[in-house]
């Protein structure tokens, strides 16, 4: 299965950039995603604590963005929902007897440390407010 925490992330983020400075409910965040008020809220718990959201209790409350959408990057936004890397490698013993195995995890290891720097330098050019201002 796709993780797809990072894409609806995004989403809920240009949601609230589009929008702002309104506050929003996670119902409507929902409901433009079309998905479940309760996965919006996990989310948004997570990029809250990144610093990228704040939210107000009662019967006026909301979410809304504590940065200018000009401040936040998607590198901003991943790094706040997703705990893992892009590449897994190996963790199981190389066969002693072959060369190949014995110097996979190395060579992966490099691999998936280039796709790792290269995503996160390509998602840290990308602002919310270059999403937001292409919504028509």
């Amino acid at each position: 299965m796709v993780d797809q925490r990072f894409s609806v992330s995004v989403h809920l983020m240009t949601v609230l950039a589009y929008h702002k400075p309104d506050l929003m409910t996670s119902e409507e965040l929902a409901s433009s995603i079309r998905t479940n008020p309760t996965v919006i809220r996990r989310l948004v718990s997570k990029l809250v604590e990144a610093g990228l959201l704040e939210t107000f209790k009662g019967k006026a409350g909301g979410i809304r963005m504590t940065k200018s959408p000009k401040e936040i990057t998607l590198k901003d936004i991943y790094e706040a929902v997703l705990d893992k890397k892009l590449m897994a490698t190996p963790c199981k013993e190389p066969y002693k007897q072959c060369v190949v195995s014995c110097n996979m995890g190395t060579l992966l290891s490099e691999v998936a440390e280039g796709i790792e720097q290269n995503s996160m330098h390509y998602l840290s050019g990308i602002k919310l407010s270059d999403l937001a201002s292409q919504i028509k």
